[in-house]
């Protein structure tokens, strides 16, 4: 995908690139023992924490003194390079982020190399783009594709800048026709945050559209749409294939029935998380660990009602990213 070089883009990374470079110059080792795993994820007590505790669970019923240790990170982009660092012997990151890990797309310097997939973990966290029913109807905006042509007075809040769901909501705005910039000279403003500061601006009406990956019907969009009237904006399906081309993304569509507040289908496209494991992992090893995740699926399942279709179908649909030849094999002999 071509990317811009001007000072926005640089500074849109800042703190992405500065996280990956730190990680780069760690040279802690992995954990020794087969059966006891540093993870890295997210930060703590979100949905990654509890996929971690899930993980846990899964070796500890194979082997009670067996372990998954949760060590917080700043998120997948760091994780990749901590996993060819050394620092985590397992990680989870968007499968968004290793698509653009393995192309050296900013905030890579470079390609990265030295990981491997061992499961989806999930892929049901469609980007949704939240807006305030009053002022989409004013404005006549029902999709990202409106924006250009409307250019209405609009404020924005998405998360953080230079982690993956920013990025997205970005990129799909660009192939939209529509830019942050753009947004800002129609008199509007783009806020970032975290996760939950986000969806707080948006409940205390201080913007207009809010945007984040998130499960249907989660704590976050509940809060916002408790308290105000909204509807949900469309992507273009020619941008939902761009989306999928650049960053393994997948076409989604939130059915009428996911709101009460809903009154059709929305397409859209969501993002996935996948659990990583170094290129040079014993084989034995990551066969031994997958199939384990395979008999004990519930284990995962149970960490939170929306981790309920995990199963191993889900576990070995990846495209995107090579598997470990060991997980290959624990799914081959699965007959996945």
């Amino acid at each position: 995908m071509t990317q811009t070089t001007g000072p926005s883009r640089t500074r849109k990374y800042a703190f992405a690139a500065a996280t990956i470079a730190a990680a780069l110059g760690l040279s802690a080792p992995a954990a020794d023992a087969a059966d006891n795993y540093i993870l890295c994820g997210g930060s703590p007590g979100g949905l990654w924490s509890l996929l971690g505790a899930g993980l846990d669970a899964v070796v500890k019923a194979e082997d009670p003194n067996a372990a998954v240790t949760y060590q917080t990170s700043s998120g997948g982009f760091a994780n990749i390079v901590q996993i060819k660092s050394g620092k985590c012997d397992l990680a989870i990151a968007h499968v968004g982020e290793a698509v653009m890990a393995a192309k050296g797309v900013e905030p890579f310097p470079a390609p990265v190399d030295g990981f491997a997939a061992v499961a989806v973990l999930y892929d049901w966290a469609p980007m949704q783009w939240i807006a305030d029913k009053a002022w989409a109807e004013e404005n006549g905006i029902v999709s990202l594709a409106d924006l250009a042509a409307k250019k209405p007075e609009m404020d924005l809040v998405v998360n953080r800048r230079g982690i993956l769901p920013s990025i997205l909501a970005e990129r799909s705005l660009e192939l939209s026709g529509t830019s942050f910039e753009d947004i800002e000279s129609w008199g509007g403003s783009v806020q970032f945050a975290g996760s939950k500061s986000a969806a707080q601006i948006m409940t205390d009406r201080k913007a207009d559209v809010w945007v984040n990956a998130m499960f249907i019907g989660g704590s976050r969009i509940r809060g916002i749409t408790d308290v105000r009237e909204t509807t949900l904006l469309s992507v273009p399906a020619e941008v939902t294939a761009q989306m999928a081309e650049e960053f393994g993304s997948m076409p989604w569509t939130v059915k009428a029935d996911a709101y009460d507040w809903l009154d059709g289908d929305v397409e859209t496209f969501g993002a996935r998380a996948v659990l990583l494991i170094s290129s040079d992992a014993d084989p034995a090893k990551v066969e031994a660990l997958t199939a384990m995740i395979l008999k004990h699926t519930d284990k995962v399942q149970n960490v939170h009602k929306a981790m309920a279709p995990f199963g191993g179908a889900l576990m070995s649909s990846l495209q995107d990213v090579p598997y470990h030849p060991g997980a290959a094999a624990a799914y081959k002999a699965a007959g996945l």
